[in-house]
């Protein structure tokens, strides 16, 4: 894979993410919604309740990740002393009562759910000046599984079945909540081991779930527009269809052809192409060969990336595939 050039934001000099598009320069995004924000008597626009972002050695806001309503920073709880990641409304969003309603969904239902393989959620709370929707969270010490994999290469499979386990040990307990994840990818696969030790896996940001039973809420997380990442998301929610967690296995699948390979399995530029990649039933498999990918687990990718949900296997039977 032919590495992307890099460019300089021009006013921070800090590194531009190309899959940002024309967003612009986060940090300075990030700067001018803080800028925005009122002047506040006790609480700074680095706090939120006890919770103070941190910041590093340039000054610049610790952040961890952004996904499509909330920005991650490493934060400090003030109360017990202790680090957290602190997941906040995107500044230039927090204003939409929408995105609000979202979001205080995504911190309810990640807050209900509690196992190993899941990070915690430790507190939910608003700003009280500006109405920012804001929840602190277990802070997992290591890094993504796309970190890992443009970090070192492909991953080998044992390894790469071991992190399967243990995801699909959270996927079952978030079923059994009636939860689903809705934008699992190998940037929400957080790896806890250290170099060369077991992985131990943490699955991160639930901010997508929503109670499979509650069709209301269902309407709400679809009505305006698609919900998850492309990549990695399921042929339903390009349809708007409803999901389940079978929609979890297929991104999933999708996820461990990622860590086995160093790429997605429905190349595409567009929403449109890779809908269209997804549809054809065409699986680049060669790529799991070339790789070494034993010829059983190919078999369950192959499976759990099937365009129906009916023929994929659901979360038991595939920990016992597994």
């Amino acid at each position: 894979m032919p590495a992307q050039a890099q460019a300089n934001c021009q006013v921070c000099d800090s590194t531009l993410d190309s899959s940002l598009g024309d967003l612009g320069c986060p940090v300075c995004l990030f700067r001018t919604g803080l800028s925005e924000l009122p002047e506040i008597e006790h609480e700074s626009a680095h706090q939120f309740g006890s919770y103070i972002v941190a910041q590093r050695a340039d000054g610049i806001p610790d952040e961890l990740g952004r996904g499509s309503m909330g920005i991650t920073f490493r934060a400090i709880d003030r109360t017990l002393n202790r680090p957290v990641a602190l997941k906040i409304i995107d500044p230039s969003q927090h204003g939409s009562d929408r995105v609000r309603e979202r979001f205080m969904r995504e911190a309810r239902a990640a807050a209900g759910l509690d196992h190993p393989n899941i990070a915690t959620i430790h507190h939910f709370g608003i700003h009280e000046a500006t109405g920012q929707y804001f929840y602190a969270m277990e802070l997992v010490e290591g890094e993504t599984l796309e970190e890992r994999v443009r970090r070192t290469g492909p991953i080998d499979s044992q390894t790469v079945l071991r992190i399967a386990r243990q995801v699909v040990a959270a996927l079952t307990a978030a079923e059994k909540r009636g939860l689903i994840h809705r934008d699992l990818k190998p940037g929400n696969v957080m790896l806890a081991s250290k170099e060369g030790g077991a992985p131990e896996v943490k699955v991160i940001d639930f901010g997508l779930a929503k109670a499979v039973t509650d069709e209301g809420d269902l309407m709400v997380m679809t009505r305006d527009g698609f919900v998850g990442s492309p990549a990695f998301a399921s042929p339903e929610q390009f349809a708007k269809a409803r999901v389940d967690v079978r929609s979890d296995v297929f991104s999933l699948g999708a996820t461990l052809w990622f860590a086995l390979t160093g790429r997605t399995p429905f190349p595409g530029q567009s929403i449109e192409e890779i809908q269209a990649e997804q549809l054809s039933g065409r699986l680049p498999i060669q790529q799991l060969k070339a790789a070494g990918v034993p010829g059983r687990l190919i078999s369950l990718l192959k499976s759990m990336l099937a365009v129906e949900p009916a023929a994929r296997p659901g979360t038991r039977g595939l920990a016992e595939q597994l």
